[in-house]
């Protein structure tokens, strides 16, 4: 459904290169708010890795057990540090995009389509089935167990510094998973964020041929802020939310999807992988 303030968001993305999704859930209500500005559907770069997660906790759930060590060692620098090596590792694990796309049905995110070369950051998704996936996280369902979701809010509630930026702006005390890979039809930069348990989830889409990655970041924070001014009683702002990092994670060797270099936000001369 369109957001009580729809009018505020469209003049913001008027102002702003490229095209953009975002969508918002209060926690405990039904109706999912989406405003498309241009396509509906993003490549989901590393925000993919919140599925391949709940894929993991679904399937040890669905054999009546806990996550192994051998998982926690994954789902650790997969979520924290944005590992594409531990992605590819429990993306394999859970059967690629067969056993992603059950889980993700389960779920009910039912308009994402996978790489048919199994590249597990070519995904493409919708704003609101990110919604959908990130609120199994944040509310109370059958599907993940408590304790298991307990585990993914503390990951996401511990990412690398230099990753805390998009959907995060404006809310105190965040949880959140981003995205951003360059190619040839220019760059794509998503991200998920919650409140937590007692507040709402947001999540922004953006992708432009001529804006660099710090434009696609601004962009998703401006709409991020938006959103937080109306959902004051929810969240405050917070300077660590807010700020915006300089330092760039490390390269890391992947071979499912590639290695592609990409700046860091903030940056003008440090260069890290993509995803």
């Amino acid at each position: 459904m369109p957001f009580p303030y729809h009018s505020e968001l469209t003049k913001y993305l008027k102002t702003r290169s490229g095209e953009q999704s975002v969508a918002m859930r209060v926690h405990g209500q039904r109706n999912i708010h989406v405003l498309n500005h241009g396509a509906t559907t993003y490549i989901t770069a590393s925000i993919i890795k919140l599925a391949i997660m709940e894929t993991v906790m679904i399937q040890a759930a669905g054999k009546k057990r806990q996550l192994t060590e051998e998982e926690k060692d994954l789902l650790v620098p997969m979520i924290e540090n944005s590992s594409n090596d531990a992605a590819t590792a429990l993306w394999r694990k859970v059967g690629k995009a067969d056993g992603v796309r059950t889980a993700m049905r389960r779920m009910g995110a039912t308009h994402t389509t996978f790489d048919p070369q199994n590249r597990w950051g070519l995904t493409s998704t919708t704003a609101a089935d990110q919604v959908v996936l990130a609120d199994h996280i944040f509310c109370p369902n059958t599907i993940i167990p408590a304790s298991m979701r307990a585990y993914a809010r503390k990951l996401m509630s511990n990412v690398e510094d230099d990753q805390d930026w998009g959907m995060t702006a404006g809310m105190a005390t965040p949880f959140v998973k981003n995205g951003w890979l360059p190619r040839d039809d220019g760059w794509h930069v998503n991200s998920v964020a919650s409140t937590g348990v007692n507040g709402y989830t947001a999540v922004g889409l953006a992708h432009s041929s001529t804006a660099s990655m710090d434009d696609l970041v601004e962009t998703i924070e401006g709409m991020a802020r938006i959103i937080a001014r109306h959902q004051r009683h929810n969240v405050t702002a917070s300077s660590s939310s807010a700020r915006r990092q300089t330092d760039a994670p490390a390269s890391q060797t992947v071979s499912d999807h590639g290695h592609i270099p990409v700046r860091a936000p903030g940056t003008r001369d440090v260069w890290i992988q993509g995803f």
